[in-house]
This record gives structure tokens, C-alpha cells and sequence, in this order.
């Protein structure tokens, strides 16, 4: 059985391996990644953290409920850009 949410405290009655992330690729398909695979995401449980907290936080590697983007992050560089005028 599936069930879809976008409550955290639904989330947070979740175990990790119960818990998969649906999101579009950026070829428009849809993905799942299970949040125990998710990089972090077990060492924080372990601290004392809960799955909807790291949700809501942005932890998750994919559907970040606080872009509205369900698709893998992607590194931002910070690197200043040249001027086009050098």
C-alpha cells in the first residue's frame, strides 16, 4: 500500500526505510529514493533528530517541501563571475 503526504508529522511516525521520496529526474521521470539511503540522514536519527524535522530542514537529497523542487539538489557554486569586460 502507498500513501502520500505532505505532513511532517506524518513523516515523523515513519521509520527511515518506510519512508521513500517520490521526485521528477531531470529527463521528467519519476524517481524514488528511500530515506535510509539518503546521505546523513541515519547519522541524524541517531542523534535524536526526526524524519519530518529533516524534511522540513532541507536534509532530504530530494522533494524539498521548502522550494516546492522534487529533484535532486544540485551543488551552488559561490564563485563570484568575471566581468565580461576584462
Amino acid at each position: 500500500m502507498m500513501v502520500t503526504s505532505h505532513s511532517p508529522f506524518f513523516v515523523d511516525g515513519l521509520k527511515p526505510e518506510e519512508l521513500w521520496v517520490l521526485y521528477r529526474d531531470e529527463h521528467g521521470y519519476t524517481q524514488a529514493k528511500k530515506a535510509s539511503d539518503m546521505k546523513g540522514i541515519p547519522e541524524f536519527l541517531k542523534e535524536g533528530a526526526s524524519l519530518g524535522q529533516l524534511w522540513m530542514e532541507g536534509h532530504f537529497e530530494v522533494g524539498d517541501p521548502l522550494t516546492a523542487s522534487g529533484g535532486p539538489k544540485i551543488a551552488v557554486s559561490h564563485k563570484p563571475k568575471e566581468s565580461p569586460l576584462r
